[in-house]
């Protein structure tokens, strides 16, 4: 089996030149390396690999990117792929199972993520 994490969205929030709203779209992929392997790192993030072992890890990568360093993320999906050759369907062929999230910024990821508008009028 073989598992593969996508995490994409949009980072948006104020650039320090020209000192104005932008937003960047983001789209990471990730593929569960097994622990006893001898390399640890993902060799598709540009421009420098990086081990990745939490969510937190991700979305400090996607919001500590240049110029976009002050800006935070305005929305955000995580699927999640597992992929497995089928036993009842015949060899060489691969079932999929996928589940998808909507991130929030919430807990302690919640520094990552612009605020929700309706956040600020329901506290107390």
């Amino acid at each position: 089996m073989r598992t593969k994490i996508t995490l994409c969205g949009e980072v948006a929030g104020t650039i320090w030149m020209p000192t104005e709203e932008c937003t960047k779209a983001f789209h990471l992929e990730l593929i569960r390396i097994p622990r006893d392997s001898k390399t640890r790192t993902y060799p598709g993030i540009a421009p420098h690999s990086i081990e990745i072992t939490c969510l937190r890890d991700a979305l400090l990568h996607l919001t500590n990117d240049g110029d976009f360093q002050s800006c935070a993320i305005s929305w955000a999906r995580l699927e999640v792929s597992h992929y497995f050759e089928s036993e009842i369907r015949g060899s060489g062929t691969t079932m999929t199972h996928t589940r998808v999230w909507e991130l929030r910024g919430k807990a302690p990821d919640s520094d990552c993520f612009t605020e929700e508008p309706n956040s600020s009028s329901n506290r107390s």
